[in-house]
């Protein structure tokens, strides 16, 4: 019996944390959005604005997880 009620917290621990994770991914996702939006606008604004640091910053790898 303790061994169901174990598994019972560690399966609602699991729940947690992957609903965690999807808030996460899709806060991540917003945030790179408004990144490339800002990036243009600042491009459109001033070409000569934009360095290589923001050029290198946007990109990633095929996984869609930002280097850093």
């Amino acid at each position: 019996m303790a061994d169901d009620r174990t598994l019972q917290k560690v399966n609602k621990l699991l729940a947690r944390v992957e609903r965690h994770i999807e808030t996460t991914k899709d806060a991540l996702q917003d945030l790179e959005i408004e990144f490339e939006v800002l990036k243009a606008t600042v491009a459109r604004l001033d070409p000569n604005v934009v360095s290589n640091d923001l050029e290198n910053s946007s990109n990633t790898t095929g996984t869609g997880v930002r280097k850093f």
